[in-house]
């Protein structure tokens, strides 16, 4: 059959085809689709397994206590009162989510049994009307924190909070397993809430609608979750009226936890413009404008989220992807307030990061915003759990000093938390990152994530499946079989990162630039043979007619990079920061035989710098670099530190050594005919 070259690639012009000039839903390739078949996501995923969700199953005893004991109150059985906590049922409700997906990856009767278990005890807790906080149920609150009645305080009392993470948890589990007993629950719950705030109960608030948009956003992103697993549009049209209520029926007058930024709660969130107060909050916040603004087909909202967006990725955001520098607010602080040794970072708010930015990037079709959300998994995110998965950060500095037990330098990771947002919630992600790899519209197919991992996608014109293979993030070549169950002609969309397009910035924003060359461009080859491609939204396009067996084979160039601050970054300034590909490196103490504070590198090195991949031990397969300056620095992913030894020094940043010219000496010893370097790669 004749076919026409045009543009990036061959097409059949009287082929099967997807083509639709209209802008199209962007829809995300749910992560129970997607089968992850080896390399970096396996290893993740089976440490989940294995290890992270039984781990966390075990440390709910406490919140599931707090169940049982307030169904005994209820029957009469027992008149002890379970603890009094504002929050520590979400922590369970994000163990069973997470749970849930692993449901989805490993058959596991045992622990099907224990969520089965609990649905059943929170539908005895849970009142006729719908209602679900234990304290106000069994009438002990504190009342400082959680008000003297249901809702009275719904600024900082967490009662929508909490049946967020459950609606999160119920629709996972339905997905997981087809049960609606956790779903039954949240549903009821939803539409209780619905009548008490937008409708008015005479139970509640003396029958008046409450109409208060809550302290801590959850609620409004669960919604959404709602509405897509149930369709019905009463949860997205809830979802819609929290955020339009927000900074507009109540703006709390205070400083600190009630001053009217620390909740965005300053103004109406489509008038907001900059990235303020705390930052989980603001991250789940954001996220819920993007889905809602996404599933609605609307964009309400889109100018102040793209004004936030450019605001945090270009004035307040860590090169780790990390959210909310300022510890006395767990927040954001001034333009470019980014300390390293001091930052809060919270790996709840490098979660939301990337749950913000993939809502953005449905909502788009940008792959800026997936550059984003990479950054924040690889880096900021990973680093809240340890390679083996049952030890975790609740802050995430960038900077330890080996004395300081809030950066870890004495501490280490810890076991679990009193407030234990951060384990679940690191771990739910994990397991939904599959799902982050594939979007499709009609007619196209993108690639957002890579790794080894294969799908299959039904476009207008039929069934694909695709086969993909990768040492991402360790390598960017990447392989890809396309077998359309038909020849037929769709886009094959992959994002160029923009680390790799050649601009200087290892990410949006121009926050951070880097200080060597860029060297080999992208090349993309389909079925061994080079082909030209244009770059269209940060994706790569090949539109072409399809067949069966065609390959594509897409190799990303990582070098290791040298990285620079904005200068007017006052902790990062006469530093430097190294990076191959999205991961972020750091020097660590125990690799380094010195208080990396002591460390200087040459910025002018990165031309002398050997890369090689660990071999056993907890880093085994991951790559270490070598650097050099006052000595041969060496240096780890971010994400791996503190996996070997705690009470140590660990730096992003490190400090420029004032003489960056090059000798001899440095070169000799960077050659790759040293001795000391036999086995590795040298650049």
């Amino acid at each position: 059959m004749k076919r026409l070259l045009w543009g990036t690639a061959a097409i059949l012009l009287l082929s099967p085809s997807c083509s639709n000039s209209e802008k199209q839903e962007i829809i995300q390739v749910p992560f129970n689709e997607v089968t992850i078949t080896g390399g970096f996501w396996q290893c993740r995923m089976n440490s989940e397994l294995e290890t992270t969700v039984p781990f966390s199953l075990k440390h709910c005893d406490a919140a599931i206590k707090r169940f049982e004991q307030c169904a005994d109150f209820l029957s009469g059985s027992s008149t002890e009162l379970p603890e009094t906590h504002r929050f520590i049922s979400s922590d369970l409700y994000k163990v069973i989510e997470g749970a849930a997906y692993s449901l989805m990856l490993k058959d596991d009767p045992e622990t099907e049994s224990l969520i089965d278990s609990f649905a059943v005890l929170a539908a005895k807790v849970q009142r006729p009307d719908g209602y679900l906080y234990i304290n106000h149920i069994c009438g002990n609150p504190n009342p400082d924190e959680m008000g003297d009645k249901p809702y009275s305080w719904v600024v900082h009392s967490h009662e929508l909070y909490n049946v967020g993470h459950l609606y999160e948890a119920a629709v996972a589990y339905y997905q997981a397993t087809g049960k609606t007993n956790l779903l039954d629950i949240a549903v009821k719950n939803a539409r209780h809430v619905n009548k008490v705030f937008f409708e008015g109960d005479p139970n509640y608030n003396g029958g008046k609608p409450v109409n208060q948009a809550p302290g801590h956003e959850e609620i409004e992103l669960a919604l959404c979750k709602l509405y897509k697993v149930t369709g019905d549009t009463l949860y997205l049209d809830m979802a819609k009226k929290f955020l339009d209520i927000r900074g507009v029926t109540y703006r709390p007058e205070g400083e600190g936890v009630m001053s009217p930024e620390y909740a965005q709660q300053h103004a109406p969130v489509a008038l907001q413009r900059e990235v303020a107060g705390h930052s989980v909050r603001a991250g789940y916040l954001y996220t819920a404008m993007a889905q809602v603004d996404a599933l609605t087909g609307r964009s309400d909202y889109a100018e102040a989220l793209n004004s936030i967006w450019d605001n945090l990725v270009s004035t307040r955001m860590h090169i780790t992807g990390g959210l909310g520098a300022v510890r006395s607010v767990e927040g954001f602080g001034a333009k470019y307030e980014l300390p390293n040794k001091e930052a809060y970072d919270e790996t709840c708010a490098a979660v939301a990061n990337v749950f913000f930015n993939e809502g953005m990037f449905l909502a788009s079709g940008d792959a800026r915003f997936l550059d984003i959300a990479e950054l924040s998994i690889f880096n900021n995110a990973l680093a809240g759990i340890n390679l083996a998965g049952d030890r975790f950060f609740y802050v995430n500095p960038l900077e330890a000093d080996g004395q300081w037990g809030f950066n870890h330098g004495k501490t280490g990771r810890a076991e679990w938390f009193g407030c234990a947002c951060c384990p679940p919630n690191i771990s739910r992600m994990i397991l939904q990152t599959p799902g982050y790899m594939y979007a499709y519209t009609d007619d196209a197919i993108y690639l957002t994530l890579y790794g080894s991992s294969r799908t299959a996608i039904t476009l207008d014109c039929g069934k694909v499946e695709l086969n993909q293979t990768s040492d991402y993030p360790f390598s960017g070549e990447v392989t890809v079989d396309v077998n359309p169950g038909a020849g037929s002609r769709f886009s094959l969309k992959l994002r160029i990162p923009t680390w790799a397009d050649g601009t200087g910035n290892f990410i949006p924003g121009g926050l951070y630039t880097f200080r060597n060359r860029a060297g080999e461009p992208v090349r993309i080859k389909v079925n061994g043979k080079n082909v030209r491609y244009r770059i269209v939204d940060g994706f790569a396009v090949i539109d072409r007619y399809w067949d069966a067996g065609d390959r594509v084979e897409l190799s990303i160039p990582m070098p290791v990079r040298y990285v620079a601050a904005d200068s007017r970054i006052e902790a990062d300034r006469n530093a430097t920061a190294v990076t191959i590909g999205p991961l972020v490196y750091c020097a660590e103490e125990c690799d380094n035989a010195d208080r990396v504070q002591n460390l200087a590198i040459n910025t002018e090195g990165w031309g002398t710098t050997c890369m090689s991949t660990i071999s056993g031990g907890p880093l085994d397969g991951v790559r270490k670099v070598i650097c050099p300056g006052s000595r041969d620095i060496t240096m780890i992913p971010y994400y791996a530190w503190d996996n070997r030894e705690d009470s140590q020094s660990m730096t992003v940043w490190v400090k420029n050594l004032p003489d960056t010219t090059r000798t001899e000496k440095d070169l000799e010893r960077f050659s790759p005919n040293s001795p000391s370097l036999k086995g590795m790669i040298c650049l």
